[in-house]
């Protein structure tokens, strides 16, 4: 998966913080078109120049070359709509995702929401969930292993402080 950026993408909106992550998308479809075709003529030229002296099995191949390329553009074309949202606002947090073939939506109360972030070794291999009532959902697929544990602790930063926002209940009772 290419590198992401949360730069401009974790922020408060009206009193929510809210975060935002999806795949980095390099190549606009006009650069993936022109990448393609000068491929592509750099492909057949020298295949057709052999194929003229009597080698015209380089053409298969190359057409094959061309034809992977092809699909390669369009699986990663395919997941272009991906992306995951998190909305702490309230006591109430949502988190919304979309990743190929499965998407879905989960509401949770801020006060059972549990943040985990979970490492093979020190900073390496991490896995980030949000957990409530029993139920765990891996977030921050899209971001480097720094940056799940960067958003780990933002998390918790906001969990915590919104329970002792004015208002709140925690606030209330203390």
């Amino acid at each position: 998966m290419g590198h992401v950026t949360t730069e401009g993408c974790v922020g408060e909106s009206a009193g929510a913080f809210v975060f935002k992550s999806r795949p980095n998308q390099s190549l606009t479809r006009p650069q993936e078109r022109l990448v393609y075709w000068s491929l592509a003529a750099l492909c057949f030229a020298p295949a057709s120049l052999f194929a003229a002296f009597g080698y015209w099995l380089a053409l298969p191949f190359a057409g094959l070359e061309m034809g992977l390329l092809a699909w390669a553009f369009s699986a990663l074309r395919s997941r272009e709509a991906d992306y995951e949202t998190l909305v702490i606002e309230g006591d109430a947090v949502v988190l919304e995702w979309h990743s190929g073939p499965r998407s879905g939506r989960r509401e949770m109360n801020r006060h059972w929401v549990r943040v985990a972030c979970g490492c093979r070794a020190r900073g390496i291999n991490c896995r980030l969930s949000v957990s409530s009532h029993g139920r765990a959902t891996e977030i921050g697929q899209y971001l480097s292993d720094e940056a799940r544990l960067q958003l780990a602790a933002t998390l918790r930063n906001r969990l915590q402080d919104q329970g002792n926002a004015p208002g709140s209940r925690a606030a209330q009772t203390g």
